[in-house]
């Protein structure tokens, strides 16, 4: 793997190289043992008459297992060491070179800030993804989240996903207004103004620390401006956008928020636009259940609700149509049944909203 360059710091970048390689050793070497486990102790399970139906199931078989428990203690404590080690952490470190932080935040693209906004209190309430202080809490927070996303997808190359979603929205149509809810430092929103040139491209966030990066990375791009709101009610005008799209944000919402946001994705709608949502689902047991604690391990709690919520059901509640769920391949053959690597089980909800 060639090395990082963060930072300045040499010694900041070989930690960080460091935490990504003992990563992709937890992803590629030891969930693949997890999985073989798994299937020996279901097999075993089932010669004994029990079946192995639910993620509850799948929780008692592992309930004794000295591997498993090691793999929660090293995701948790890689992912803390990534963000909060007192000396190479990357809020430490981002805040020991306050240059580069200051050029990187200068001023870009059109960038609508709301100082009477209030963060949400299901918001306020985690340190999501173990970021200290939340997506707002300080100036830098846009910045480390940034660079923690460096070395979330093991074995996918940079950018990746987005490149793949956006063949995704391609294949829906040519859009020519769009809203990109939670787009956080501009990861999804970004591209999509590069995939649309002519389309008018918003992101939408809560987080003023993520959107001044996405508007310092976005000068050069005259289509694409952002807006610091809630999604579950952005302020803006109903019915002109023909494209509403997020990645990773349902998860992050409790069940009501999602309810919410999916009304208010509908109402910003023209007849006939699309809402695409990336995000996971998956109806395996074994999944759901290491999904499930992946969500406690990273303080995300609401993942697991989402992964249990009828999502095409509250899809159509919110006066949706043609809801469809597909997989969604972050990577070549990411989806096979035989991959045997550690992936976020991702889905594309496309749904349109009736014409």
């Amino acid at each position: 793997m060639a090395a990082l360059t963060l930072f300045r710091s040499r010694e900041a970048n070989a930690f960080h190289e460091l935490v990504m390689e003992v990563r992709t050793w937890w992803a590629v070497q030891l969930f693949p043992r997890l999985r073989e486990e798994y299937e020996v102790r279901r097999q075993l399970a089932e010669r004994e008459g029990r079946r192995v139906q639910t993620p509850e199931d799948v929780a008692l078989l592992f309930s004794n297992s000295t591997l498993y428990a090691y793999f929660c203690w090293l995701e948790r404590h890689v992912q803390k060491s990534k963000y909060s080690s007192s000396r190479w952490g990357l809020v430490a470190q981002i805040a020991r070179e306050p240059q580069t932080a200051a050029e990187r935040l200068k001023a870009g693209g059109p960038l609508e800030l709301d100082p009477k906004l209030r963060v949400p209190d299901y918001y306020a309430a985690h340190d999501i993804h173990q970021h200290p202080g939340n997506l707002h809490g300080d100036a830098n927070a846009g910045l480390v989240y940034e660079a923690s996303a460096l070395s979330i997808h093991p074995k996918t190359k940079k950018n990746e996903l987005h490149e793949r979603f956006i063949d995704l929205v391609r294949r829906e149509g040519e859009f020519e207004k769009v809203i990109d809810m939670g787009c956080g430092f501009g990861k999804s929103t970004l591209p999509l103004a590069h995939a649309f040139p002519r389309a008018e491209v918003t992101g939408v966030d809560v987080s003023a620390p993520c959107l001044k990066l996405a508007a310092a990375d976005a000068r050069n791009l005259p289509n694409v401006s952002f807006r610091q709101a809630d999604a579950r009610h952005t302020g803006l005008d109903a019915a002109k956008f023909d494209l509403v799209t997020s990645t990773m944000l349902l998860h992050e919402l409790p069940e009501e928020s999602v309810d919410a946001t999916l009304a208010e994705t509908r109402r910003l709608l023209a007849p006939g636009g699309v809402s695409i949502h990336l995000d996971f689902r998956t109806e395996d047991p074994f999944w759901q259940f290491v999904m499930y604690g992946h969500g406690q391990r990273n303080n995300e709690p609401y993942l697991e609700p989402l992964i249990r919520m009828d999502l095409a059901a509250a899809y159509r509640k919110a006066g949706f149509e043609d809801v469809r769920i597909e997989p969604f391949a972050e990577r070549e053959g990411a989806t096979d049944p035989s991959n045997p690597f550690w992936r976020f089980p991702w889905a594309a909800i496309i749904a349109r909203k009736p014409a």
